[in-house]
């Protein structure tokens, strides 16, 4: 019976990764744009705001596939939005029109609406099938979104090449399916186990609705966490390359911080949740911010050569982030309503996905240095990190208020309440 189980779980995980894997397609659009772009004569404003809507709708589809799946069952937010997925990518490779219009609908918004809700479903599915380690099960298949751009980005370049951008989507398309269908046969909760009853007896108490989560400073303390730490990373993300170029680092070194970058994005997504396990996800946090103010301020202070790392080390500032909160805001606001409560916690890259090129867009408007919008992204990082710092005390606060009733029933003494609340990771 355990054997079954385990053999259950490692295909729920190994499906539900490859499935993840693909919802990072949005992020290598940069390499078909060109394509795009020249097959239909769309400016760059035209075929931009494709990757603007995916992420957008991205958000919305978190919110809703999390909802059906904590209603219903992964089984079938996977299947709706596998399909709407899968069907946005197909109909993308006949969407090549004169008008972006209908692009705008299926890379976009149906692209994105679909990844929303398989992404949520499965990052919440994986952390019920590890109680005892919900960072390291979210970790696992978050790490595979940040290795979508190491591995597609180099087939895309040489499928863009060779047969063009609509018979690339098709073939992209085509495995999206496969994946799809993997997901729908191999992805649901598990069954109830001794391990499952003991780890939602120790969640007793703390079981939010998103309505009664999004009426709590603890909501507003995460999202803003999320909004202003993440700024930082998509203000340089875009320029990583040419502020190296820019600076007299080679393009051969600039486009290898770039890859690197991407390794330690994904890097970061697994290792970051899984020692946060043990040693609390506050603090882990508070780290990743910590280097990013120190990355925007090399940006701008240090030398030239130094810029290099400093790219490095924000894309796995970004994979920090990302890999973290999901299990950050179910240890906060419980397993029970964690696909849709997180998603809710998202609009957070929403607002930040449109914030970091405003940021940069005022700053090449006025002709200023772009140390300025570095400066912007150190001041961002900062800010995330008073967030964090108040999200703290106020479950430190609430620790308090329960008279430590919450880590009583997980059998933890009184003495250890404080760092408990500091962790926030039992």
């Amino acid at each position: 019976m355990e054997k079954n189980r385990s053999i259950v779980r490692t295909m729920m995980m190994v499906c539900g990764a490859f499935a993840i894997f693909f919802t990072g397609f949005p992020h290598v659009w940069s390499i078909y744009q060109p394509y795009a772009m020249e097959l239909t004569g769309w400016s760059q404003g035209q075929t931009s705001m494709c990757f603007y809507l995916a992420m957008a709708t991205f958000v919305f589809g978190n919110i809703f596939g999390g909802r059906l799946q904590d209603k219903y069952s992964p089984r079938l937010a996977v299947s709706i939005g596998g399909g709407i997925f899968t069907a946005g990518i197909l109909l993308s490779a006949f969407a090549m029109l004169p008008s972006p219009v209908m692009i705008y609908l299926t890379y976009g918004v149906m692209q994105g609406f679909g990844q929303g809700m398989i992404y949520t479903t499965i990052i919440s599915t994986a952390q019920k099938w590890f109680p005892g380690r919900p960072g390291l099960a979210s970790g696992i298949v978050v790490t595979a979104n940040g290795l979508c751009g190491f591995f597609l980005a180099p087939l895309s370049r040489m499928l863009l090449a060779e047969i063009g951008i609509s018979n690339t989507l098709l073939i992209v398309g085509a495995m999206i399916a496969v994946s799809w269908g993997l997901g729908w046969k191999f992805i649901k909760n598990p069954e109830n186990t001794q391990e499952n009853e003991k780890e939602r007896k120790k969640q007793k108490g703390r079981q939010y609705t998103s309505g009664e989560m999004v009426r709590t400073k603890k909501f507003y303390y995460l999202l803003c966490t999320m909004l202003f730490g993440l700024i930082s990373y998509l203000i340089l993300s875009p320029l990583s390359q040419t502020v190296q170029i820019d600076r007299g680092i080679s393009v051969s070194i600039a486009v290898s911080a770039v890859m690197l970058g991407s390794i330690c994005n994904a890097g970061t997504r697994l290792a970051l949740p899984a020692l946060a396990d043990k040693i609390g996800r506050i603090g882990c946090i508070k780290a990743v911010l910590l280097v990013s103010v120190a990355a925007m301020c090399l940006l701008i202070a240090g030398p030239a050569p130094l810029t290099t790392l400093c790219v490095v080390l924000m894309y796995g500032c970004y994979g920090g982030i990302m890999g973290s909160f999901p299990s950050l805001t179910s240890s906060i606001f419980g397993m029970e309503h964690s696909g849709e409560n997180y998603g809710f916690v998202m609009i957070g890259i929403v607002i930040a996905t449109f914030a970091a090129p405003a940021v940069t867009g005022v700053v090449s408007a006025g002709g200023l240095d772009i140390n300025v919008a570095f400066g912007a992204g150190a001041a961002s990082a900062v800010l995330s990190f008073i967030s964090l710092i108040l999200l703290e005390r106020e479950l430190k606060k609430e620790c308090g208020i329960q008279n430590c009733e919450r880590t009583k029933e997980s059998g933890i003494s009184g003495k250890m309440c404080d760092s408990v609340c500091k962790a926030v990771n039992k």
